[in-house]
């Protein structure tokens, strides 16, 4: 947290910044409060995008992808186009671009803590300007701003066992929520925090490459493990019946759990460069989807594909996917850089032994977000995501053996 000393009128307004960056609330189609202070504060956080690795390089992606939307909407003849879903859908991707940039900026001047703590106060003010989802309060809405605001105060304090005691306590919490991945992403973050506890010193340079391969086997293997708890009905027989089911219907988890991927990648291969960011799907779109669910032993005649998935825009309930059938291959390869830019950061803070749960449980969502989770609800946590673990340039340059306390890129 900030010192009293500290609270002065830049750090107030980066506080705010970043708390407006958490909320969707619109005033307009795509025109949110995050736009809104994106916009505003255009002149002050450009300068910050040039003290981090890729942070331009993944601004230009979002802006050419925007424009690359806006043409295929252009010169669409096959399908009926709508001008307010183009304004919606690039104003979406904008904000979540500016968002970058704002909460970079914010932690130059309040840390990565107070940021994490400013964004997940928006969040939170944002479910009570949009409203909670009474199905599920807590897995639908509150677990994400909660759990942000935890581990920011947990990082910003910099003791391991706090961190270690937030990410069980909200483990156990989302457990009893009926929320499988959240439970999984937080008990696997305790594990690669309790990690670095007992890790050999070892060299002191960075080793994100091999972290990478580690980090990759423990988290395969922990997939494995859950999923065998939750079959031998450790998380509940609600759970276990359910992870079964979808296990049943497409012989894997993954995609009984999210068929939708079998629609992306229809999709996909029918129009490899993108349908447009302002055209609406036609019968044969439909067709060409549930054939790719189907493919997954998804029934697709249930109303939810016609309704949601395609009642309106493409929606295929994955970042990457929305983005590549809204934006082209751009942008899909905008959301392909930032969750590789974040998950080597955390490879290289871990093989330094300085990553904070805060940054290994966003990065482990954000992983899960880009190829499973729709754009909307997903774009404002990846924001946060890339600003928390983007390299700063200095560091780089510096040569320095070990991450420097006040921009080290996990290690608030």
């Amino acid at each position: 947290m900030l010192h009293a000393e500290k609270y002065t009128t830049t750090s107030i307004v980066a506080a705010a910044a970043a708390a407006a960056t958490a909320i969707r609330y619109q005033f307009g189609p795509g025109v949110s409060l995050s736009l809104i202070a994106a916009i505003v504060l255009l002149p002050v956080w450009w300068s910050a995008l040039g003290k981090f690795r890729f942070a331009r390089l993944l601004l230009s992606l979002a802006v050419i992808a925007t424009v690359w939307g806006a043409v295929l909407t252009l010169f669409e003849t096959m399908r009926p186009v709508s001008t307010s879903l183009l304004l919606e859908q690039s104003f979406t991707l904008l904000s979540l671009a500016g968002g970058i940039g704002v909460l970079l900026w914010s932690r130059t001047q309040i840390g990565l803590g107070g940021t994490a703590i400013a964004f997940g106060v928006g969040a939170l003010a944002n479910v009570v300007l949009t409203g909670g989802n009474s199905a599920n309060l807590w897995k639908y809405s509150l677990a994400v701003p909660v759990i942000i605001i935890l581990l920011g105060i947990t990082a910003t304090n910099r003791r391991r066992w706090l961190d270690l005691l937030a990410l069980g306590a909200l483990a156990a919490v989302c457990l009893a929520s009926d929320s499988r991945s959240m439970t999984s992403f937080l008990l696997l973050a305790g594990v690669i925090v309790l990690w670095q506890i007992f890790m050999p010193p070892g060299s002191r340079r960075p080793r994100p490459l091999q972290t990478l391969v580690l980090l990759g086997v423990l988290s395969l293997a922990a997939f494995s493990l859950l999923q065998a708890l939750i079959l031998d009905g450790a998380l509940g027989d609600a759970a276990q019946q359910r992870t079964q089911a979808q296990i049943d219907t497409s012989g894997s988890l993954i995609a009984g759990g999210r068929p939708e991927l079998g629609a992306a990648t229809a999709l996909i291969s029918e129009r490899p460069q993108g349908f447009g960011s302002g055209v609406l799907p036609v019968s044969h779109d439909v067709w060409i989807a549930k054939t790719g669910m189907s493919e997954l032993n998804y029934d697709p005649d249930n109303g939810y594909v016609e309704g949601y998935m395609f009642g309106g825009q493409f929606e295929v309930h994955s970042v990457v996917g929305d983005l590549w059938l809204r934006f082209g291959p751009v942008g899909a390869a905008f959301a392909l850089v930032l969750i590789v830019c974040a998950i080597y950061a955390v490879a290289r803070s871990v093989s330094l032994k300085a990553a904070s749960g805060l940054a290994v449980w966003l990065t482990l969502l954000g992983a899960w977000d880009t190829f499973f989770s729709p754009l909307l609800t997903s774009s404002r946590t990846l924001a946060l995501l890339f600003a928390l673990t983007a390299i700063p340039l200095a560091e780089l340059a510096s040569r320095t053996t070990t991450p420097a306390p006040s921009t080290a890129a996990v290690n608030p």
